[in-house]
């Protein structure tokens, strides 16, 4: 019997393996042994085992053998159920239904084939149909069976007698299915059955497809051979357990790095909160030396400022005082401005009223010639007849005499009035043309006419208006550039002194004036691309040129009444332009 010392002795020596071990096993310095189907002992290497749970299990009968083996062994295969037990794997948890079940292959997932299922030749599709699957499914349903999937086969002829079941790929699954089967094979309508019966009637046979359904030629062969695998339970056992040593290995070293993470990140975040401080202390430092910093920059930057606006209270005092001085001098040439406008409307009052006395003048010596005219006629008459008479007397001679005196002075009066009238009315219209060209000047040209009443006109100049709208009409896209096209092209014909689209007419008196040729090609050409409202312009432009300036071709300004649409006169020009100088004078 072992006395207490070796017996603890052996503990320690138990647990010093036991924890050495289990730690090269969770650092991988043993490793599990993993081949197809089999799982291999780390420690033994002797023999092979179908699944972790048979492991476990060699490993528990192994530590659990006091006797039989030594300290060393028994901590070895105490640390693999340990780590084992760590992986999540346990005999208690394991439960795939390998026991007691043939080598036979399946498929998987788990499929059971339905055979014998009644079908009938419909006419309408000329094909033979039969139960559905979801009706097949249903039936299932019905007796107990769930998460299952049923697939009827079918080829040209139609439905044909077989459906696969497919379960899926756990253990439960396989259990439905195996159960599925063993209640066939009681009804007597299994694998074995179907093929020995000859009378099978409305019979519904099913089985578990294995490797002899998969390989064969049949429907049935063709639709696994498409879906499926081929696996032992043993096979499948072995996958499962390698999936979960996987997937527990996996999380184990997930395990370990996280915590070798967490202690790097617990190391880290001391020296990153260590750092931080000095970081911290170092910034703070600067933080207040850049904040006195900032205190005298702005102290300075005040001092700065309450000079810059003591200077520019200076100077802005200094700008008021001049622009005071600029004000009175605009005031004063405004002043002066008026005065000369002032001046002027006097000059050009009195130069009127002079115009006006010497038009007055003109008319009352028109008067006194026709007055003369007609007085000489009547004693030219008067003369004739005197003259005319056979026997007159002393007295009516002296009568004639005398009318043959005034006769003669009074041509003399005529003749001289004649004279003048022919020397003052050239000098007369000079002074109104001056007057007229001087009023053009001040007055000028208006930036829109729909707004003016009296104002100047470029005789002879084209209106790019009816231009812009022929070329919305044709070309929307390129409405400006084609409108100056056309207009310049205008210009040029006006400008040609060759081109003359005018004939001579004579009215029913006799009477000969000159008008526009209307069957001139360049104007039909105009009016029949461009239309009505670029030819009418066109025209209006050669007759004022044709009026104005027929040697030149070029426009000249000309005062003019927009409200009616013609020549204004020299009195609404001297009008217009004392209303303008009232309203400046005004504002």
């Amino acid at each position: 019997m072992m006395n207490r010392k070796t017996e603890y002795t052996r503990e320690s020596d138990l647990e010093h393996y036991e924890r050495k071990y289990f730690k090269d096993l969770k650092d991988d310095y043993y490793k599990l042994e993993v081949s197809d189907s089999t799982f291999r002992c780390p420690f033994c290497l002797n023999k092979d085992y179908y699944s972790l749970t048979d492991l476990s299990r060699h490993a528990s009968r192994i530590a659990s053998d006091v006797h039989g083996e030594t300290v060393k062994e028994i901590g070895k295969h105490s640390a693999l159920v340990r780590y084992l037990k760590s992986l999540n794997v346990n005999v208690a948890k394991d439960k795939s239904p390998i026991l007691n079940v043939p080598e036979d292959k399946f498929v998987c997932p788990w499929t059971v084939v339905l055979a014998n299922i009644v079908t009938k030749f419909d006419p309408n599709s000329r094909k033979y149909v039969g139960k559905s699957g979801k009706e097949i499914q249903e039936e299932l349903f019905a007796k107990g069976f769930k998460r299952l999937t049923v697939t009827t086969l079918w080829n040209s002829s139609g439905q044909t007698k077989f459906a696969i079941v497919e379960f899926g790929k756990e253990w439960d699954a396989f259990a439905d299915a195996c159960l599925l089967e063993r209640m066939f094979e009681s009804e007597h309508c299994g694998k074995r059955d179907y093929y020995r019966s000859r009378e099978r009637g409305d019979k519904l046979f099913g089985w578990m497809a294995r490797a002899d359904d998969y390989n064969s030629s049949n429907i049935v062969g063709k639709y696994l051979q498409d879906k499926v695998d081929l696996k032992t339970v043993f096979e499948k056992k072995a996958e499962d357990d390698r999936k979960a040593l996987k997937l527990a290995a996996s999380k184990s070293r997930r395990t370990r790095n996280w915590n070798w993470k967490k202690q790097q990140t617990k190391i880290s975040n001391m020296r990153n909160a260590e750092r931080n401080y000095l970081e911290n202390l170092s910034k703070d430092r600067e933080k207040t030396v850049m904040e006195v910093e900032a205190r005298r920059n702005k102290l300075m930057a005040s001092e700065k400022n309450l000079r810059k606006r003591k200077a520019d209270n200076d100077n802005e005092r200094n700008n008021l005082y001049l622009e005071k001085k600029n004000i009175e001098m605009a005031i004063a040439e405004q002043q002066k401005a008026d005065n000369e406008m002032m001046r002027l409307a006097e000059k050009h009052k009195k130069q009127k009223e002079k115009l006006h006395k010497k038009m007055h003048d003109l008319v009352k010596g028109l008067d006194a010639k026709h007055a003369l005219q007609l007085e000489t006629e009547r004693l030219r008459g008067a003369f004739n007849v005197m003259n005319h008479l056979k026997e007159t007397d002393q007295e009516e001679k002296k009568k004639l005499e005398a009318i043959k005196v005034e006769l003669r002075e009074k041509e003399k009066q005529l003749e001289d009035l004649l004279r003048t009238l022919v020397i003052e009315e050239p000098k007369t219209n000079d002074e109104l043309q001056d007057a007229r060209k001087k009023l053009i000047n001040w007055i000028g040209y208006p930036g829109d006419t729909s707004q003016v009443i009296i104002s100047v006109k470029r005789m002879g100049e084209l209106d790019l208006k009816p231009f812009i709208e022929a070329s919305k009409r044709k070309f929307p896209a390129e409405e400006n550039w084609k409108a100056a096209q056309w207009c310049s092209q205008c210009e040029d014909y006006l400008r040609d002194l060759s081109w003359k689209p005018f004939k001579i007419v004579t009215d029913e008196k006799g009477n000969s004036k000159e008008i526009l040729d209307e069957n001139d090609e360049k104007l039909k050409s105009l009016r029949d691309e461009l239309g009505d409202e670029v030819h009418d312009a066109v025209a209006t432009a050669l007759k004022e040129l044709n009026e104005y300036n027929p040697s030149g071709r070029y426009p000249v300004p000309e005062l003019w009444n927009f409200r009616e649409g013609r020549k204004a006169s020299l009195k609404e020009g001297v009008a217009h332009l004392m209303s303008q100088w009232k309203l400046s004078k005004a504002d």
